[in-house]
């Protein structure tokens, strides 16, 4: 079957990015780092590399792999994407499109985060100079029927969703700017009574978590979580992550997963349930 190389940006390259992880995790339920609920939550605020054209491949059914880039502010993020019977003449290209991109725009700092168990991507990362950053992550992931049962909220705290608060200001903007809840909205996947929040008695609000129902794929996706500084040790986070759970399994997915990057959030996580799958390093070029 042939195939064909096209330049795809903004939200058409979200799309193709979205159908080719569809397609890889469809093929293989272990393959890769990423779902397509990732890439569609880093859409949740402008960037530069919005408008830069990303590099695609096609057969007759669709995207077959991708050399996508990201800019994260301090650094950018080069993610080769194949699907799992990919060839090495396929992944071969795809890293020799990202790596003359790299030398193209001059991009000062690129980072790549590779599993533990992927010796060819290493090997390449190696051989093109990249270096281990020692930043360490991981993946996890819980069958439905495992997940924890849903925790009261302490006297005082309530349970809100961006289905039936759209009058709050959207808990991410302090991090994620104004234009955190229409870009969201924007994506495909996403879904706003999975937006969670939890508001204090003093109308603050304490925490908030997304969680990503995949119809595609059968996953259910948790990406991100955090509970503010103030409110932190009173069982906050273990209730959001149930009650993102409760939902998750409740509209159908067959499987749960969350990636880890701080010894707390992967405690957290194998607490209620989830099994460490993969681990994985940052590698970065250096300027």
């Amino acid at each position: 079957m042939p195939i064909r190389e096209e330049r795809v940006a903004g939200l058409d390259a979200l799309g193709a990015a979205t159908r080719l992880l569809h397609r890889a995790r469809l093929a293989d339920a272990e393959t890769g780092i990423w779902e397509a609920d990732d890439l569609q939550w880093w859409w949740r605020t402008p960037r530069p590399s919005d408008t830069i054209e990303q590099s695609f491949w096609f057969d007759d059914e669709g995207p077959v792999a991708a050399a996508i880039f990201t800019d994260w502010g301090r650094c950018w993020g080069f993610d080769p994407l194949v699907l799992p019977d990919a060839s090495p003449h396929q992944r071969s290209a795809v890293w020799s499109r990202g790596l003359d991109l790299i030398d193209a725009r001059q991009l000062p700092c690129v980072e790549v985060l590779a599993r533990d168990d992927d010796t060819d991507t290493r090997l390449r990362l190696t051989t093109a100079g990249f270096v281990a950053t020692g930043e360490r992550s991981g993946t996890t992931w819980m069958q439905p029927g495992a997940r924890p049962a849903v925790p009261a909220l302490p006297d005082g705290f309530r349970l809100v969703d961006r289905a039936h608060a759209e009058d709050r200001p959207h808990p991410m903007r302090p991090r994620n700017g104004n234009d955190v809840e229409g870009r969201l909205r924007q994506c495909s996947l996403y879904d706003p009574e999975l937006d969670v929040g939890i508001v204090a008695p003093n109308g603050d609000s304490a925490g908030y978590a997304l969680f990503w129902n995949d119809t595609v794929t059968g996953v259910g996706l948790l990406e991100p979580m955090r509970v503010e500084d103030a409110y932190q040790r009173r069982g906050l986070a273990r209730a959001l992550l149930a009650v993102g759970l409760d939902r998750l399994a409740a509209r159908g997915a067959t499987r749960l997963k969350v990636g880890y990057a701080t010894d707390a959030a992967r405690d957290l996580y194998v607490g209620a349930g989830f099994r460490i799958t993969t681990t994985d390093q940052t590698y970065r070029r250096p300027e």
